[in-house]
């Protein structure tokens, strides 16, 4: 008896060098994104003093962040196979993160539409309705929320 269909499949698939590089690129990014994890840490700090001592954070290391964390977004989908296209510096740096704007342009958009937003979420307040008076149950008695006249 020959081998089977899957044994043959998986030793066609064991043979694949395109598979095995691959693998030797994901070690290679897991070890970038180690290292980008370090200078995230290093930007947090730096942003942090920033705005420690002047009050305000550095526009510069906010756009940087801003494309630090697409770099993030772009090494995570190769390693998990949703892209084929590898990350800096195989292919090209974040120009920006898809879907997102870096902290500073969006402040002040944010502050006004989360109260729009808010503000049409909130059902309209009402005033309750007084209890309705039960209707009498037999004619000549008294509703149930009434004294009986003696």
């Amino acid at each position: 008896m020959g081998p089977t269909r899957v044994e043959t499949q998986t030793k066609a698939n064991l043979a694949d060098k395109g598979t095995w590089f691959r693998l030797v690129y994901m070690i290679l990014f897991a070890v970038i994104f180690n290292v980008a994890e370090l200078v995230t840490g290093a930007v947090v700090m730096v942003q942090f003093l920033f705005k420690l001592f002047t009050g305000k954070a550095n526009e510069q290391l906010q756009n940087f962040g801003h494309k630090l964390a697409a770099y993030f977004q772009q090494i995570v989908a190769f390693l998990t196979y949703q892209t084929e296209d590898m990350p800096y510096p195989f292919g090209e740096w974040p120009s920006e993160a898809r879907g997102s704007k870096p902290a500073a342009a969006a402040q002040a958009p944010q502050a006004t539409t989360a109260k729009a937003v808010t503000a049409k979420k909130s059902p309209p307040k009402r005033k309750p309705k007084p209890a309705a008076k039960a209707a009498p149950k037999a004619k000549g008695e008294a509703p149930a929320d009434e004294e009986p006249k003696d």
